[in-house]
């Protein structure tokens, strides 16, 4: 395993990914939906440096499961469950938290979804973006570090097929794949 960002550049980030965000919506009040399981270290770091920095910005947060990989290291396809109510969404510009942007399966499941529930707009926001050269990809509205395409682990991002959550919940990203 080989790390690429430690702690403090991820740290560190997140907290200009926060400013960004703050400046681009300064009078919105976006939704931001949490992807599952990945997306929550990110999600939770984002949401934080967003109050330190703004205390009057109250990030409004909701989630969704969303899965493309299950316990491989290959995407297939996405399979989604939501619970967010239509009241919630409609009407409402979103900001789709992830991980880490592939192939994109996995926002782009979200996004029908979410314009399917009336939102105004819906925009991603990733920790990772893989450098890969998947057609028409999906571009995020702010992604914190553009990748090399290898197995991203930490941050959310772990490798269930070397066991289940395994170095999801590590504070740095790293990747298990030979560059």
């Amino acid at each position: 395993m080989k790390i690429l960002y430690d702690s403090d550049q991820v740290t560190t980030r997140i907290t200009e990914i926060a400013q960004e965000i703050i400046a681009t919506y300064p009078d919105k009040k976006p939704l931001f939906v949490c992807l599952l399981k990945g997306a929550v270290p990110f999600s939770s770091q984002l949401m934080r440096a967003i109050t330190r920095l703004d205390s009057a910005f109250h990030p409004e947060i909701e989630y969704m499961h969303v899965s493309a990989y299950g316990n491989e290291r290959e995407a297939t396809h996405a399979t989604q469950y939501s619970s967010i109510a239509d009241d919630i969404v409609r009407g409402r510009n979103v900001i789709v938290l992830d991980d880490c942007l592939d192939r994109g399966l996995t926002y782009n499941t979200a996004k029908q979804h979410l314009l399917g529930q009336k939102a105004t707009s819906v925009e991603l926001v990733v920790l990772a973006s893989k450098q890969t050269d998947v057609f028409n990809r999906a571009i995020p509205l702010i992604a914190g570090f553009e990748t090399p395409n290898v197995w991203l682990v930490g941050m959310g991002m772990d490798d269930a097929a070397t066991a289940p959550e395994a170095q999801r919940w590590a504070d740095y990203i790293g990747h298990v794949s030979p560059e």
